[in-house]
C-alpha cells in the first residue's frame, strides 16, 4: 500500500528538479501549483523505492501521472492495487496525450480515458504576448494603446518590499467579487495568500502596475521548466480600461523573454474566461485527460 503524506514547502528542494525533468508543460508540473492549492485540494506525495507518486483529494484520492518510476507497467499496477486495497475506485487525472499513450502501451486495454476540456491548459508564445504583433492582435494593441494614452502608469517587478501592495489589490478584488463568485473567491484568495507569504521560498516571479503611484494590478507565476513559464494569478482593479492587457503585456516583455512559452492555465469551463483566453490566440491547447480502469477488468 502506498503511504501518502501532505506535501510540504521543504519538499521543493528534491521534488522541483524531478518535476522539471518530466519536460511537460502542464500547470500541475510546477511545484508552486501543488503547494499553493494543496490546502484546498489536499495534495499528497509518496516516495517508494526511487519512485514518486502524487495524489489529490482525501479518501478516495485521485492519482497524478507518476513523477518518477522505473517500469511504468509495474508502477501503474501498484497504483491500481493501492486504490483497491484502500477500498475505492482507481482514478487518474491531468495526463497529456503523450502520457495516456504511454499508459496504454504499458497496460493495453486497461484504461478508459476521457478528455477534460475545462482543465486543459492554454499555452502561448511569449514573443507574441510581449510584442502583440500581427493582425490577430490588432484589437489587443488598440486596447493597450488606449490604456497607455489615458493613464500615467509605472511597471515594476514584485519583491518582498512591494508585496503588501499586491495583497492590497487582492483584498479589494476579493471584496468586489465575493457576492458574484462565492466560495471560489475564498479558495483562490487563500491560494494567492499562500503564494504571497512564500513568494521567495517558492521561487515565484511577479509584476506590479501603479497608476499615479497607486497599485492597481499584479501578476505572479513560476518556471515550469527552462522553456515554459506558468502564470498563477493576474489581478487588476476595476475602473481602468485596458489594465489587464497592460499587466499581461508588461510582464511578458519585462520578465519572460527567456522563455519560449507561457502557460496561462485552464478556463475551468467558465465561458467568459474561455473567451478571454482564446482572444490571446494560444499556440497550443494542452489537453488534459482522466483515466479509470475498465469495469470488466475490475470485476
Amino acid at each position: 500500500m502506498l503511504e501518502f503524506r501532505y506535501l510540504e514547502l521543504e519538499d521543493r528542494a528534491w521534488l522541483q528538479p524531478l518535476l522539471m525533468k518530466t519536460s511537460t508543460m502542464g500547470s500541475e508540473n510546477a511545484f508552486g501549483t501543488l503547494m499553493i492549492w494543496g490546502g484546498d485540494y489536499r495534495v499528497n506525495v509518496c516516495q517508494r523505492q526511487g519512485e514518486v507518486f502524487l495524489s489529490f483529494g482525501g479518501q478516495p484520492h485521485t492519482y497524478y501521472f507518476p513523477i518518477a518510476y522505473h517500469d511504468l507497467r509495474d508502477t501503474l499496477s501498484v497504483m491500481i492495487a493501492d486504490a483497491d486495497n484502500k477500498g475505492f475506485d482507481f482514478r487518474m487525472w491531468g495526463m497529456t496525450a503523450e502520457q495516456i499513450a504511454l499508459m496504454d502501451q504499458a497496460l493495453p486495454d486497461t484504461f478508459v480515458f476521457s478528455i477534460d476540456r475545462s482543465g486543459s491548459d492554454y499555452i502561448y508564445s511569449t514573443q507574441e504576448l510581449a510584442s502583440l504583433k500581427g493582425r490577430k492582435f490588432e484589437k489587443k494593441r488598440h486596447h493597450l494603446a488606449k490604456f497607455k494614452k489615458t493613464y500615467r502608469y509605472t511597471y515594476e517587478g514584485v519583491t518582498l518590499h512591494n508585496m503588501a501592495d499586491c495583497v492590497a489589490i487582492a483584498d479589494l478584488w476579493r471584496s468586489d467579487n465575493a457576492a458574484q463568485l462565492g466560495d471560489s473567491v475564498d479558495k483562490e484568495y487563500c491560494a494567492l495568500r499562500r503564494a504571497s507569504d512564500n513568494f521567495e521560498q517558492l521561487g515565484l516571479l511577479g509584476g506590479l502596475i501603479r497608476v499615479g503611484g497607486k497599485p492597481v494590478a499584479f501578476t505572479f507565476g513560476e518556471e515550469i521548466n527552462p522553456d515554459v513559464f506558468l502564470i498563477h494569478f493576474e489581478k487588476a482593479l476595476d475602473g481602468y480600461d485596458g489594465l489587464y492587457a497592460a499587466i499581461n503585456q508588461e510582464f511578458a516583455a519585462h520578465n519572460l523573454t527567456k522563455y519560449q512559452y507561457v502557460n496561462r492555465e485552464e478556463d475551468m469551463g467558465v465561458e467568459g474566461l474561455r473567451k478571454s483566453k482564446l482572444s490571446y490566440h494560444p499556440v497550443l491547447l494542452l489537453e488534459k485527460y482522466s483515466a479509470v480502469v475498465r469495469e470488466d477488468i475490475m470485476q
